[in-house]
């Protein structure tokens, strides 16, 4: 008779704390809630430098600054729109954004760069990344990806949050690439598309076109999506996300997939 009286408080105990466990896991339909409330009004800008008439840096065998810019910006661009962001890129392909055919090159570059930041601040995303990559001739041998943003007071909570989002992506540089270079985030001034932000925002150098193993690297599709890699976790760091990709891994652990 114990042993019977035993046992059934066991089996008492043990549906106590099955439905306790049960009740603290989120349902499917909780996760894919949690997912809409997160990502169906959130915005991110990629621009990719340069463009059209305007190719930026080269490589020693010409290769053009604007295109490597696009690819990267490209990568960014699907691994966000596969989390579920809304993805504004300021161009999609090898134009420049300049509104008129005539003048110096110089006031067309200035159209262009006016342009962008007119898409900036019309979309208002979380977060802007303007990739680009760098250039120093007068030493070969400099490498390595570099984060810039704006300079002005930190009381400012644009600057604050723009310098937040460059260290974490100078961070997931660092450690993703593992180049042997241990650069920090640099304010940077007399950038056009820097001055009086609206919304965080920041520039990735992506490398030295200058440096020949580097170069090649940055024309290499492989290279190019683990900086877009870094990039875009530090994206998704800086806005405390978990895209939809994360939540499926969570929810298929019990037996749902619909994602």
């Amino acid at each position: 008779m114990k042993n019977v009286t035993w046992n059934k408080l066991r089996l008492t105990l043990c549906l106590i704390s099955i439905a306790v466990i049960v009740a603290s896991v989120p349902t499917y339909r909780e996760v894919l809630r949690n997912v809409e409330k997160i990502t169906s009004t959130d915005w991110i800008v990629i621009d990719a430098g340069h463009g059209g008439f305007d190719g930026g840096a080269s490589s020693a065998n010409g290769v053009p600054e604007k295109d490597i810019n696009l690819a990267i910006a490209k990568k960014v661009e699907k691994m966000a729109l596969a989390d579920g962001w809304n993805v504004t890129m300021t161009r999609s392909e090898d134009v420049s954004l300049n509104k008129s055919e005539k003048g110096a090159i110089r006031s067309k570059k200035t159209s262009d760069l006016l342009e962008r930041k007119r898409i900036i601040s019309e979309v208002a995303p979380i977060a802007t990344v303007s990739i680009h990559l760098n250039s120093f001739t007068a030493d070969r041998s400099v490498h390595g990806a570099q984060v810039f943003f704006p300079s002005g007071s930190e009381n400012n909570s644009v600057i604050s949050e723009s310098k937040r989002l460059a260290e974490i992506v100078q961070e997931q540089l660092i450690n993703e690439i593992n180049d042997g270079t241990e650069r920090t985030a640099l304010s940077k001034n007399g950038v056009l598309i820097l001055k009086n932000p609206k919304t965080p925002i920041v520039i990735v150098e992506c490398g030295f076109l200058s440096n020949y193993e580097e170069a090649k690297m940055l024309q290499s599709s492989e290279y190019q999506e683990k900086l877009a890699k870094s990039i875009y976790n530090g994206i998704m760091i800086f806005a405390d996300k978990e895209g939809k990709s994360k939540l499926k891994l969570i929810d298929s652990q019990s037996g749902n997939m619909g994602l």
